[in-house]
């Protein structure tokens, strides 16, 4: 156990016990730097933060860190919102887009169904390099000219890195704009948020990815050459090199646009975008309450097409609540990142949710988790 560190911030009567669930995950959880924002009906009721960002370095008010996978729902806002208006169709094929998508049997999977994983495309030809990520065509060339793993329809299995471009490259052949530029037009600006795909590595802001504590997996174990494929798709075939923590912190990760991946952002950030998906906020409510309907109707759930159940549901883009991720309850929807970060929203209280942390944790982790429980408990 460690020494409570300082808490800054504010919370809202009633809401006392995320406060102390915040401080027993520096306590009692191996946190190091974190900050945790909840907005509801466009009014923060918590907004917290402590700990180091680096080093010596103190956490602030403008802390920023990469969050990993969350990043996966910043890019289906995007879409569900070119999607309200009437830029495209998540039920049509990616190829009514994309065209060169639609070889080897891949013209019947549709946007929807490629959101939610199932799209069999979970890892690239080849090892590619940041200068590919960074270029764009020669990953999504890539992936049009691929065989998928799998009938299409018949299974799903996490596209930890591909899901983004596949994504990605939709909004750019619908509206002329990728998730970057999408987001920097639609959401960030209108919105006055601080938000990125990648940032530059020297920013002073930012707040390096320490090496993991705890990141040893409970899951079943994989064959071999599952766990090939795992790895790759989830490190990019090489291109973040052996150790996604690792490498975090570098140009590899930071700089190229990569839309399921690397977001860096605050938690107070990714609070009021999720709250802005549900309710106005500075005038703005980024989607539609069909929209959302259609986009937490679960999709893929159950045993995985490599691997364990590990407990999660998939809808359009996002995490559904589930026994694994419990969130605000039913109807929350959102999504984790590697190593503990948390964002989602709930339609029902009007609710936004955002947490970040740099110290990485592994299966086991439930600093978020016990996040969602006090606030649960809360409401």
């Amino acid at each position: 156990m460690t020494s409570t560190p300082t808490i800054h911030g504010d919370v809202a009567s009633g809401f006392e016990r995320v406060a102390d669930a915040f401080a027993r995950n520096f306590t009692d959880r191996d946190d190091r730097g974190a900050a945790c924002t909840i907005v509801i009906e466009g009014v923060p009721v918590v907004d917290l933060y402590a700990g180091d960002a680096d080093t010596g370095t103190p956490w602030n008010t403008n802390t920023r860190s990469a969050v990993f996978s969350v990043s996966k729902a910043v890019t289906a806002i995007s879409l569900i919102m070119a999607t309200d208006q009437g830029l495209l169709d998540l039920d049509q094929p990616v190829a009514a887009y994309w065209p060169e998508f639609g070889v080897h049997g891949k013209d019947r999977i549709t946007v929807r169904h490629a959101l939610a994983h199932r799209a069999g495309v979970p890892a690239f030809t080849q090892p590619w390099d940041a200068t590919a990520l960074g270029e764009w065509f020669p990953i999504t060339d890539d992936l049009a000219s691929q065989h998928p793993l799998w009938e299409p329809g018949t299974a799903f299995l996490y596209h930890a890195i591909s899901v983004g471009f596949i994504g990605g490259e939709v909004l750019r052949r619908t509206t002329g704009k990728r998730p970057a530029q999408w987001l920097a037009d639609h959401i960030t600006g209108p919105l006055g948020l601080q938000m990125t795909y990648g940032v530059d590595v020297n920013d002073p802001n930012l707040a390096p990815t320490l090496r993991p504590q705890d990141a040893v997996g409970n899951g079943v174990p994989l064959s071999a050459d599952d766990t090939a494929l795992v790895q790759r798709a989830m490190l990019a075939d090489g291109a973040y090199g052996p150790d996604l923590f690792t490498a975090a912190n570098t140009a590899a990760f930071l700089s190229p646009e990569s839309p399921a991946a690397n977001i860096v952002t605050r938690a107070k950030d990714l609070a009021h975008l999720f709250a802005a998906t549900v309710h106005s906020m500075n005038g703005a409510r980024l989607l539609s309450d069909d929209a959302i309907v259609e986009a937490t109707r679960p999709l893929s759930y159950g045993r995985p097409f490599i691997g364990p159940d590990k407990g999660d549901v998939w809808g359009t883009g996002f995490m559904l609540h589930s026994g694994r991720r419990g969130m605000a309850g039913p109807g929350s929807f959102g999504h984790d990142g590697a190593g503990g970060q948390l964002a989602f929203a709930h339609p029902g209280l009007r609710l936004g949710f955002g947490y970040q942390t740099v110290q990485p944790g592994g299966d086991a982790d439930i600093r978020a988790e016990a996040l969602c429980a006090a606030l649960r408990e809360s409401l």
